[in-house]
């Protein structure tokens, strides 16, 4: 099976005041095709710096990452910004939508930051919406749409641009148990419609027992 993603003896670390914070300490971690692996952790543990760093967002101290066999660490930011917009497909906790624009026009942006007519983006977007259960809600604005309604958009958003590596962030933290678990329940639904790789970090228990692997990130490292 082919590798998505490999990480080598990862470090990184943060400056706050007149201290420097050791968040990750010498991480590795490979993640295969195919594969739904969960990461897991107090907060504070850096889970979330793996995730930015796996997603190009934030460089490491040192150490390597690649995705698709190239090493993202030594690409300039016009490089990085292309990359994500080309491989990656995120999911954050608090959906980041852009409140001005309907959930039909937050799903099409990432095809047409890539290029795409406005025409060519709506038909993979529409699709989507369906997919996720919102075909009645295109046309609205997120401050129309419910808490699990706008993490569905956020889900449809991500998958546009058909990301090589699907990388989500606490996407249940902000949902009441119900709604939580059925937001679960469509990743895994998705994931496996659409031959997916994911990262997801997560504190719901439901979610990482969904998953193929589940690490638990310690002393900056990662513990099966």
């Amino acid at each position: 099976m082919s590798k998505v993603a490999e990480i080598r003896d990862i470090h990184k670390s943060y400056k706050s005041g007149s201290q420097q914070l050791e968040i990750l300490t010498g991480l590795s971690l490979d993640i295969d095709e195919g594969e739904m692996a969960a990461i897991t952790g107090v907060s504070g543990s850096g889970k979330s710096t793996l995730l930015h760093l796996l997603g190009g967002m934030d460089r490491p101290d040192s150490g390597s990452i690649r995705i698709l066999n190239r090493e993202i660490t030594s690409l300039t930011a016009l490089e990085l910004s292309g990359f994500r917009n080309k491989t990656v497909g995120f999911i954050f906790q608090f959906h980041h939508l852009l409140p001005e624009f309907t959930a039909l026009e937050n799903v099409m942006m990432p095809l047409l930051l890539r290029g795409s007519s406005f025409q060519d983006a709506a038909g993979p977007a529409q699709e989507l919406l369906s997919e996720v259960g919102l075909q009645e809600r295109w046309h609205h604005r997120p401050g129309e749409l419910s808490g699990g309604e706008q993490q569905r958009v956020a889900i449809a958003r991500a998958l546009a641009s058909r990301p090589s590596l699907l990388l989500a962030d606490e996407p249940t933290g902000n949902l009441d148990p119900h709604t939580g678990n059925a937001i679960g329940s469509l990743f895994q639904e998705l994931h496996a419609r659409h031959r997916l790789t994911s990262v997801i970090v997560t504190h719901n228990e439901r979610l990482a027992g969904i998953c193929s692997r589940v690490y638990r990130l310690e002393n900056g490292v990662l513990v099966a």
